[in-house]
């Protein structure tokens, strides 16, 4: 993997992460209910859907090779997402 595609990657993966922080902050309501199949149902449904979208991405962008660093990247971005975007919550 060249280093090209490398920085394409940690930028991917960073911006996922705040993408991934938006959309768990969007959905808080749901995913934190107290209804117990609701919750269940709907936090499965999120993270197949979350897990899909991410590994197409890094298949656009590296042929979907995954490292850990790509992990810490996309974490990174979900922190600094989450600092910025935890005001859109819905209690």
């Amino acid at each position: 993997m060249t280093l090209e595609v490398q920085f394409q990657s940690f930028i991917c993966s960073f911006a996922y992460g705040f993408f991934f922080s938006f959309s768990v902050n969007l959905c808080y309501r749901y995913l934190f209910s107290k209804k117990g199949i609701f919750k269940i149902i709907f936090n499965f449904l999120f993270c197949i859907f979350h897990s899909i979208l991410y590994f197409l991405l890094l298949l656009m962008v590296n042929s979907g090779v995954i490292h850990i660093y790509f992990f810490l990247f996309f974490l990174l971005g979900y922190l600094f997402g989450n600092y910025y975007t935890k005001r859109i919550r819905k209690y």
